[in-house]
């Protein structure tokens, strides 16, 4: 008996090589076709609303003693964007990052100065700067890997203010 389909594509001169080729380009082609769709930048989580420049939020921290927390980011990188919709959304998040540091949300296409600066190697990354600084760095987390982890930059930054 055998498969149905492979009887019918063999009926018409197809070998089951040309049946494996056709389904893996078929595969393939859906493939690019979801993973396109999802590719959208995500809009600019509303911690970062205020867009604050990196030169400004330098100034302010020096001014008042309040760190810096740099979204190293690009509109192209699905990681990014996921990281945008997901954690750096959450209220609890955003209230975590502007209690204890001036957010600068920084696009390593239009600022790639800033970007090598900061040796930004991948991205997303999270930069904890105290003083022109990296105190601390991470790359995309959920919503309380980032909580923790700006709780403990911040604690960082405020112990490495005091040596």
């Amino acid at each position: 008996m055998g498969c149905l389909i492979c009887n019918v594509v063999t009926r018409k001169g197809w070998s089951k090589a040309d049946l494996i080729f056709l389904l893996v380009i078929v595969v393939s082609i859906v493939t690019v076709v979801l993973l396109k769709g999802n590719s959208k930048a995500a809009p600019m989580p509303e911690v970062f609303a205020q867009q604050i420049s990196l030169p400004e939020a330098t100034k302010q921290s020096a001014e008042t003693g309040k760190p810096v927390l740099v979204l190293a980011t690009a509109s192209w990188c699905g990681p990014c964007q996921a990281f945008k919709r997901g954690a750096l959304s959450d209220p609890e998040v955003a209230k975590v990052i502007t209690d204890n540091a001036i957010p600068v949300y920084l696009d390593i296409d239009e600022h790639p100065q800033a970007a090598s600066m900061f040796e930004v190697g991948s991205i997303p990354m999270l930069l904890f700067i105290k003083d022109g600084v990296v105190v601390d760095r991470a790359g995309k987390m959920s919503a309380s890997q980032t909580i923790a982890w700006v709780n403990g930059a911040a604690a960082k930054a405020a112990a490495s203010s005091t040596d």
